[in-house]
């Protein structure tokens, strides 16, 4: 009985190790920035000219999404 319960409480250890690492691995380094921000720095490392922003049109509505907020 004394076996299990320190298999379990080691396992249970292990579980938030795997837990911590997880979630300290994940995120980007740096504010997140648009995509039509990203292309622009992009060309601009290259070398190339950069694109225009997309202008919202009948072909292509301004449709907004639930996190959009979060990178304006």
């Amino acid at each position: 009985m004394i076996r299990i319960l320190k298999l379990m409480s080691s396992l249970k250890i292990v579980a938030m190790l795997v837990a911590v690492l997880a979630l300290a691995s994940c995120g980007r380094a740096g504010p997140p920035i648009k995509p039509s921000e990203a292309a622009i720095k992009q060309a601009k490392a290259n070398g190339t000219p950069a694109p225009e922003k997309p202008v919202p049109n009948a072909q292509n509505p301004d449709k907004r999404f639930v996190l959009d907020g979060l990178l304006e």
